[in-house]
């Protein structure tokens, strides 16, 4: 235990911070409820998103080796670096209880076969459908490059915050009793002491 001066001062000094350490731990409690919340709520979306991306990448994948394998590279790449066009995105910032997430928005779309910058004369369907699983792929990854983010971000902060919580209740806050109960005894253990003087002066004024 910490050494402590067993005074009336000190004691009140220890209560106070006994009842600050609590109100403490009180508000973490209600900021983890709070970020476990939000991460509950986005979880699901999140792992939608997630497992919905990673079947389009595979499908991409097979389609690519494809029109790679009966078009050659170079008809791939040719179409490749027409079709390819930039994406723009707008962030929002939000704060959760201290902890910054940023929420994406943007008005970027699949193209359509007729709409890709090149002509249907000039690719095979094999190229088509290519660029359509590679902008599914983009899609999904707008959608969860973010969401992955924001969930490691709240998952770490919950680790950090039950951290926090569990030093206040489980070693700040019994110390510190510790240490009240230790000045509550010693004090008491004066007073008794300084009676027991005083009766006994009295006693021996009383003799005299």
């Amino acid at each position: 235990m910490e050494q402590v001066n067993a005074t009336r001062t000190e004691l009140l000094n220890r209560r106070a911070r006994i009842r600050i350490a609590a109100q403490g731990a009180e508000l973490l409690r209600g900021k983890r409820e709070a970020l476990v919340r939000e991460f509950l709520s986005e979880l699901p979306r999140f792992n939608t998103a997630r497992d919905s991306m990673r079947k389009s990448l595979l499908h991409a994948k097979r389609a690519l080796i494809r029109a790679l394998s009966l078009d050659g590279p170079e008809a791939v790449a040719s179409a490749g670096l027409a079709a390819g066009r930039g994406v723009t995105v707008g962030l929002e910032e939000r704060n959760i209880w201290g902890v910054r997430v940023v929420d994406v928005t943007t008005a970027w779309r699949a193209h359509t076969a007729a709409e890709r910058p090149y002509s249907p004369l000039d690719t095979s369907a094999r190229i088509d459908e290519s660029a359509e699983r590679f902008e599914e792929v983009l899609a999904g990854v707008i959608l969860v490059a973010p969401l992955d983010r924001k969930m490691r971000r709240l998952a770490e902060e919950i680790r950090r915050t039950s951290r926090r919580v569990n030093a206040l209740e489980q070693r700040v806050l019994p110390e510190l009793s510790e240490q009240v109960q230790f000045i509550r005894a010693t004090l008491d253990q004066r007073e008794r002491e300084d009676i027991f003087r005083l009766k006994r002066l009295k006693k021996k004024k009383h003799e005299r």
